[in-house]
């Protein structure tokens, strides 16, 4: 069975729609991985990830310069657009400076019946702890508020069942890109997990796990890591010039679906909190150490001849890694390839180069 995982990206906007005239049910946006998207279905709602296009951001670039994050940037842009008209409400959490200002804008600028500014602790400690799990209720009464109904702890459970089983049927597809499962595909699932209602996801996603593609990516085996990469087209630029990405450490990736919450905890908003504040390794925590361990551990096994590093322009808690995460891999004998950038048309061609000669001198 052929799943086109790339095609539920480039029809989101449709399908969102698609859904909310089946359902009557509301759409909720959202920026990052720090957004629990459990009590947002638990308020019987769809939750989707905010992604950009790689366009011009000919209306954003009205307000933004041009040195700021693009990630966000053109997800402004898409909305200034006219192409998230459908939203009911938008989550931001306080994760960077670029994203935090996103709630100005979209305060500014739309009107959404529902916005949230999300307080995310930078910290982890078991005040901090403390801290997201009275925000995670905060957040859970507002959506009540807004639902015009309770969100009962047996719904929060049965969504952070649902999600853990989408979690763990991503892990199954993720590790088969050792054996040659094509990464652009498993990024698209990655994506269309982020887009698509879970339980329809699930069922789409059990099928790629179950029948592997008829062609296997057979390229040389590198790790990659990154910033936001809210498409599959780097990916599929490095299998094009002979590479195979064989793992990854980013927010569109592993980080999305790495760690479960743990269902049989007594409190399922604390389950959340302890699950999205300690077990995703972000670089907004400031611990090179911590993220680079979990890195090495993300790498065991997987046979990986290089890494590659890829980092939007003014992402800096990507670059605060950067030189500690080249010096450890290298110590260990793995080239790195670095790149920073906006993803332009004009950039592409000089990754290919830069890939091309990376593949060839690993290969030897």
């Amino acid at each position: 069975m052929a799943v086109d995982f790339a095609r539920v990206r480039e029809r989101r906007h449709d399908e969102a729609r698609a859904w909310k005239e089946r359902t009557g049910g509301k759409v909720i946006g959202l920026f990052c991985c720090d957004v629990p998207e459990e009590i947002i279905h638990a308020a019987g709602m769809l939750p989707v990830r905010l992604l950009g296009e790689h366009e011009p951001a000919s209306e954003a670039d009205v307000y933004f310069p041009v040195n700021v994050c693009p990630y966000p940037k053109n997800c402004f842009d898409q909305a200034l657009k006219g192409r998230y008209d459908y939203l009911d409400g938008l989550v931001v959490p306080n994760v960077c400076d670029m994203v935090r200002a996103m709630f100005g804008f979209w305060e500014m600028h739309f009107g959404l019946p529902f916005l949230y500014f999300m307080e995310v602790p930078q910290k982890i400690s078991a005040g901090s702890l403390d801290f997201f799990a009275i925000e995670l209720s905060r957040f859970r009464r507002a959506l009540e508020a807004f639902a015009g109904a309770a969100i009962p702890d047996g719904a929060l459970r049965d969504s952070i069942r649902l999600f853990n089983v989408q979690r763990e049927l991503l892990r199954r597809l993720s590790v088969q890109r050792i054996d040659g499962v094509p990464a652009s595909l498993v990024q698209d699932a990655v994506l269309a997990a982020m887009l698509m209602p879970k339980e329809q996801h699930i069922e789409i996603l059990r099928a790629a796990v179950e029948n592997t593609p008829e062609s296997a990516c057979s390229g040389l085996p590198l790790f990659l890591s990154a910033s936001m990469l809210d498409e599959s087209d780097f990916v599929r630029l490095i299998e094009e010039c002979g590479g195979r990405v064989v793992g990854d450490d980013m927010p569109a990736g592993t980080r999305y679906f790495w760690a479960d919450v743990d269902a049989s905890a007594p409190d399922p908003i604390r389950a959340l909190a302890r699950r999205y504040l300690e077990g995703i390794p972000c670089p907004r925590k400031m611990l090179p150490e911590a993220h680079f361990s979990h890195v090495l551990g993300l790498l065991q096994g997987t046979g990986a001849r290089g890494v590659v590093i890829h980092n939007l322009r003014a992402c800096d808690c990507h670059l605060y890694e950067y030189p500690y995460f080249k010096r450890e891999l290298e110590a260990r004998g793995l080239p790195v390839l670095f790149f920073r950038g906006e993803e332009t048309a004009t950039e592409r061609e000089q990754q290919r180069a830069d890939i091309d000669a990376f593949v060839e001198m690993l290969a030897g």
